[in-house]
């Protein structure tokens, strides 16, 4: 199964947060117990660098310093997780536009990585600072 694409906007200085539910090709719910999951910022598909790293732990920005605001959340029982980027996170960012996708990683051996999402991320600029 492809990823979906899903494009959005950040609000530059204000707190993200997204809940996403993860359901099979049919709508029906999946687990998400033993998995792992992980999203990439970046200005391009090319670029060598990230704008953020997001874990289920923490988040880790480009110049390498620990966001622990700024993570995913996940409630097994609901078969959904949440993305929470911080407000001092989302101030720190000048991108106009970025890409990102969002992966799950099994806990088995060999471990399976499913791209769940992708798309692009527009940066809405802060005026109050």
């Amino acid at each position: 199964m492809a990823a979906g694409i899903y494009n959005f906007t950040i609000e530059q200085g204000s707190t993200f947060q997204r809940t996403f539910k993860y359901k099979d090709s049919n709508g029906g719910p999946l687990s998400l117990a033993n998995h792992d999951i992980s999203m990439d910022i970046r200005e391009s598909v090319d670029s060598p660098t990230t704008i953020l790293d997001i874990s289920e732990e923490q988040g880790i920005k480009s110049d390498g310093s620990i966001t622990s605001n700024t993570s995913f959340t996940v409630s097994s029982s609901a078969h959904q997780f949440t993305l929470t980027i911080d407000a001092d996170t989302t101030a720190s960012m000048s991108f106009n536009t970025a890409v990102y996708d969002i992966e799950i990683r099994d806990n088995s051996t060999p471990p399976v990585v499913t791209r769940l999402l992708q798309g692009k991320i527009k940066l809405s600029k802060e005026v109050t600072r």
